[in-house]
């Protein structure tokens, strides 16, 4: 059995209203870790959002997710959120954001109102909504990718009820993907062995770590979209920072050459302070 943090390390302890752990999962993690770290395992997982195409009149396509894509995750009782790609809701004397003077990708458009009621009314409950419950955020990153600072990206928390904004126009680049109505279920999310948090439970033997996060990917769906949660890609994780939205190349109609996925960041101060107007950017190259 793996042997729990030394006294030179200091447990973590479990996380206040953390989310409940399915039988099974409960089970996996006494088995590799043995019963006194698990319940220190089970603090580090967090809730979070998978988002998939919204069935509908034009949910087929080019550009529709595939089965694969929607294995395993929001089931019917899934909220509709907003959509990927499109036009942004941009109020009036707000301007689209830019990077090195070009204007932003819109990746996503998602209503506040509907995420709340898609994080309560399809989780297990006993959590509040730790982000706005009213309004739209909007979602913006440079496309081009240059910028390795994590400063390439926008996200705007604006009023609902602005109407789309025409795309600025530009030589180069795409500014406006095909839009992709998306639904929303809540969702259990697991760390990863590249998550600190969880290394730190067994500084003795990494490989305890690596393990358990293995069996937990392969346990736990990993949506092409994910709003909260852990990271699910071998991005670079911001030190201090949580994901906030993370997003496949394959959930939009994109050309992003070898980036794979791209993820907005967020750091714990203003995680909690519900201040967005820090966020990082992040992005996986194959």
């Amino acid at each position: 059995m793996a042997e729990l943090v030394t006294t030179d390390t200091p447990a973590v302890a479990p996380a206040a209203g953390a989310p409940p752990i399915p039988g099974d999962v409960a089970e996996l993690i006494r088995a590799r870790v043995g019963e006194r770290p698990a319940p220190l395992v089970e603090g580090l997982f967090r809730s979070s959002l998978a988002l998939d195409r919204a069935p509908g009149p034009d949910s087929s396509g080019p550009d529709s997710l595939s089965p694969a894509d929607t294995a395993g995750l929001p089931a019917p009782e899934a909220v509709p959120v907003g959509r990927l790609g499109g036009l942004p809701a941009l109020p009036a004397g707000t301007a689209w954001p830019e990077a090195g003077g070009r204007p932003m990708q819109l990746l996503a458009e998602l209503d506040c109102a509907a995420l709340a009621t898609a994080f309560r009314s399809t989780g297990p409950g006993g959590e509040g909504w730790p982000l706005p419950a009213e309004g739209l955020l909007l979602f913006f990153h440079d496309e081009w990718l240059t910028d390795f600072t994590g400063r390439g990206c926008r996200v705007l928390h604006v009023p609902a009820g602005a109407p789309p904004r025409p795309a600025p126009a530009v030589d180069q680049g795409a500014p406006v993907v095909p839009a992709v109505p998306v639904r929303a279920a809540w969702e259990l999310s697991a760390p990863s062995y590249q998550d600190q948090e969880l290394e730190r439970l067994f500084p003795d033997d990494f490989l305890v770590a690596f393990d358990l996060a293995q069996d937990l990917a392969e346990r736990l769906p990993r949506p092409e979209v994910r709003l909260l949660g852990w990271c699910d890609t071998d991005t670079g994780r911001p030190e201090g920072h949580r994901p906030l939205l993370q997003i496949g190349s394959g959930a939009l109609a994109v050309d992003w050459g070898e980036c794979v996925n791209v993820s907005f960041w967020i750091s714990e101060e203003d995680f909690a302070a519900g201040r967005l107007d820090r966020v990082r950017h992040g992005f996986e190259v194959a």
